[in-house]
């Protein structure tokens, strides 16, 4: 097979020539081409929960991959509720928010990828020009970029999309695929466990529900009544209504208590609640911690040490006392993105979309908008593969 290697910027771009590679030439090619690009991004600081209103469609220069990196163009991306806790410097996205934002200087958002290679650095040996890959979700600070034709990563954060998904499935289940198996392997969940899943209708807890079931536990979800089916179509042996019942209250808790509680939401109340419904040997297990969706606040520096410093607390307390341990999970995806592939392909574990909006600026408002209310099931997507991928191209010629 003949290659014709080309370079532009500090960076090459092997074109394969033989027509089988035909549209791996052409979108090498149109990146190389390209100058400007579309992008989502905020030109000023949004009033918290004002994110949606803020964001404008931008154009802005084509990225160029820097020492060790590779350029992206992007086929699917999905929009998290972290994502705009971060674009409005509330919570702990304080540490990672913008610090200047302006029309010469916009934000773009998102931090999921998936999507094809185009371009590389000379010094990328693990990738070649047209793996379809993911981004491995960075823990080190909040991620941004992604809602954007292109983005460039180091090569040590990205890896090849397992063919067994399409892009949007793996945009959908890469970061909530993390937390979730990261959250059981924090619990050391095994076969027969009696576990209790807090928050189960989204888009973690739907996995928790199905990593577990892969385990051989057995799944008791909590959720509202209108989202029973879900879960159950998911593997949960059992639904609780929580606008009915509180879950440590109902005879059969009592009767025969959970291993483990994952908590998906938050809050002092699900701490006590889930005290009640646990053996004295179980686990409490959360991914938010004692203040219930935490990222809509602008904790005060005060504030921030009374959180962190209680979930030290507890995590202590509670290893040495008696009782239910507390577990605050907090893996690094880049630890367990491996395993969570592996046991997404083996076991058919599926993200269920709430929703898929095109690459354009008002769908990408109302779907900011949706996920803002924590009413989404599973997830909320941005596809960019359709007629705009197009215009972008054709735009920057």
């Amino acid at each position: 097979m003949n290659h014709e290697a080309q370079f532009y910027q500090g960076y090459h771009v092997v074109l394969k020539t033989n027509l089988m590679d035909a549209s791996v030439n052409d979108l090498a090619r149109a990146y190389a081409s390209a100058e400007t690009m579309r992008a989502i991004a905020m030109t000023d600081f949004p009033k918290i929960g004002h994110v949606a209103e803020q964001l404008e469609m931008v154009t802005v220069p084509v990225p160029r991959p820097a020492h060790d990196e590779v350029a992206i163009k992007l086929s699917a991306s999905t929009i998290h509720i972290d994502e705009i806790y971060v674009a409005q410097g509330t919570a702990l996205g304080r540490f990672y928010g913008p610090k200047k934002v302006s029309a010469s200087d916009p934000y773009i958002l998102g931090s999921t990828v998936s999507g094809t290679v185009v371009g590389l650095s000379k010094e990328v040996d693990r990738f070649q020009i047209g793996n379809d890959v993911i981004v491995i979700p960075n823990e080190k600070a909040a991620e941004h970029d992604s809602w954007a034709t292109y983005r460039c990563v180091t090569q040590k954060m990205v890896m090849l999309k397992p063919k067994e998904l399409s892009h949007n499935q793996a945009a959908a289940i890469t970061l909530a695929g993390c937390v979730a198996k990261g959250a059981i392997d924090t619990a050391g969940a095994r076969a027969g466990d009696r576990c209790l899943v807090v928050g189960a209708s989204g888009a973690i807890g739907l996995l928790n529900i199905q990593f577990l079931k892969a385990l051989g536990a057995h799944v008791t979800a909590v959720c509202s009544g209108k989202n029973a089916e879900l879960v159950k179509a998911k593997g949960a042996d059992e639904v609780i209504d929580y606008t009915k019942h509180r879950f440590c209250e109902l005879p059969e808790v009592k009767a025969s208590p959970f291993d483990i509680v994952f908590d998906n939401i938050g809050g002092r109340e699900v701490e006590e609640d889930a005290s009640k419904a646990l053996k004295k040997s179980g686990k409490f297990v959360t991914i938010v911690g004692p203040v219930r969706y935490i990222g809509e606040q602008k904790l005060s520096w005060p504030k921030v040490i009374k959180v962190i410093g209680y979930v030290l607390w507890r995590m202590l307390s509670t290893k040495f006392g008696r009782g239910p341990r507390y577990l605050f999970s907090l893996k690094f995806p880049r630890l367990v993105i491996a395993g969570t592939m592996n046991e997404i392909v083996r076991h058919g574990v599926a993200m269920p979309t709430e929703t898929v909006v095109p690459f354009e600026l008002e769908p990408i408002r109302s779907a900011v908008q949706l996920v803002s209310t924590h009413r989404a099931r599973g997830r909320v997507l941005i596809d960019f593969t359709g007629t705009n991928a197009l215009q972008d191209n054709a735009a920057s010629k």
